[in-house]
């Protein structure tokens, strides 16, 4: 299908005898046969799957250690008063929060699906290189949706010569009259902003991260093959590739297409999960105010939906459908659409509620301008009453975005269980 032509371009770009491990230039055939021992022999020792992975993921997981060994001396000498033992917990609990979704997508449910070492590279890749690519994309479609807005607000201002007056003596007063007078202005400037600036570019991202992970996982059979292999005589390369025809099914893998698509499942999922885990790192740690309190609150309000995650498993039933079950109209549109309306309708009521609030408080005169006579920095059950409504939207945007994926994922298992029987059948009439 279409996904083994861009697979196979993208490896005939490497000029080397074998595939191999790109970083570490390590042929497949030195590590992934100990990956199909656990899977045939049906191993589910933690410690044997550790030890079956590739030189990348081992300096992967060094680099991890090492980084937190670093940090946490750091935290003990006490130099920073803003990182000590107690923010060095909330950062192990950030981790843990991603760790522990993995390991139920991974290594409790789909150990066999995917390898560890494959959830180590998507993981990482999610985290170290989606990251910053969203946080450069972002900032130019911010640059780009912030002109648009500015041009729309040119024009609205240009319609109301009394604020027009005003901007010229006391921006900052103005500006919140314009906030309140001309709502429909920042409604939409919020809808670009989580639609196209966060949902759009992070969607496509985490897209594109899957995409740049190569691993004999997902691979054709013949790609994870070493070179002894072809090094045989003449009968033996026929027997080789009769066997190969007869063992690979309709997708072009000796696994089934159940298997296969439950693996790039997973794969998109993990990383998600690295995406996610950088991203709240970010936010408990930069975008917060260096406050433990804060730090935890932060964390436990952007633990509580796993939005990242379940958009990117609801892109897998897309991928699938493209590149399993062959069907070519479900190109990258299509594939992220679906991840992009829910993560953008999620993103657009927290941002709208934080908005209405900000009116509310002007309007109430509890703004900076006029603070009010007793001002509190905790949090009251009236500002709670006034999150509810957009919590209760959050919930249910999430529950929407399980059922459908249930929904999808239950009818795909479906078509690829029939594509897996047509497939033995067909060999079962070979031999």
């Amino acid at each position: 299908g279409q996904f083994f032509r861009y697979q196979e371009w993208f490896l005939s770009m490497i000029f080397f005898d074998m595939m191999r491990n790109i970083f570490q230039l390590q042929p497949y055939s030195e590590y992934f046969p100990s990956i199909q021992n656990l899977r045939d022999n049906q191993i589910t020792s933690p410690w044997q799957h550790a030890k079956a992975i590739s030189l990348l993921s081992v300096k992967l997981l060094k680099n991890v250690a090492a980084v937190l060994i670093v940090l946490l001396l750091f935290a003990l000498t006490d130099i920073n008063s803003n990182f000590k033992f107690s923010n060095m917990l909330v950062l192990l609990f950030t981790l843990g929060q991603a760790f522990f979704i993995e390991y139920w997508v991974h290594w409790r449910w789909n150990r066999f699906h995917l390898s560890f070492d494959s959830v180590v590279k998507y993981f990482a890749c999610g985290f170290l290189l989606t990251t910053p690519m969203a946080i450069a994309f972002e900032a130019v479609i911010s640059t780009f949706t912030g002109l648009i807005v500015m041009v729309v607000t040119i024009f609205v201002l240009a319609s109301d010569d009394d604020m027009t007056e005003e901007f010229v003596s006391q921006d900052k007063r103005t500006m919140k009259d314009f906030m309140v007078k001309h709502q429909a202005v920042f409604v939409f400037a919020t809808f670009l902003n989580a639609f196209l600036v966060a949902a759009m570019v992070e969607e496509m991202v985490k897209y594109f991260g899957y995409w740049m992970v190569v691993v004999p996982d997902l691979l054709p059979e013949n790609y994870r093959q070493p070179d002894t292999d072809t090094e045989n005589d003449d009968g033996n390369e026929a027997n080789q590739n009769d066997t190969s025809s007869s063992n690979n099914t309709a997708t072009g893998r000796h696994t089934s297409a159940k298997t296969t698509g439950i693996g790039i499942t997973v794969a998109m999922v993990s990383v998600a999960l690295g995406f996610a885990c950088c991203e709240n790192i970010i936010y408990v740690f930069i975008y917060s105010p260096p406050s433990l309190g804060v730090e935890i609150s932060t964390l436990v309000a952007r633990s509580l939906f796993p939005v990242h995650p379940l958009c990117a498993a609801i892109q897998s039933i897309g991928v699938c459908k493209r590149d399993i079950e062959g069907d070519r109209r479900n190109g990258l549109g299509r594939i992220i659409s679906p991840a992009v309306l829910l993560h953008g309708s999620f993103d657009f009521i927290l941002m709208l509620s934080a908005y209405l609030q900000q009116v509310q408080t002007i309007e109430e005169g509890n703004d900076d301008d006029n603070p009010p006579a007793e001002a509190t920095q905790e949090a009251t059950p009236e500002d709670l009453m006034a999150e509810l409504p957009a919590l209760i939207a959050c919930i249910v945007f999430v529950v929407t975005g399980c059922v459908y994926y249930v929904k999808e994922s239950r009818q795909q298992t479906a078509r690829l269980d029939a594509i897996d029987n047509t497939a033995r059948d067909n060999n079962s009439l070979l031999v």
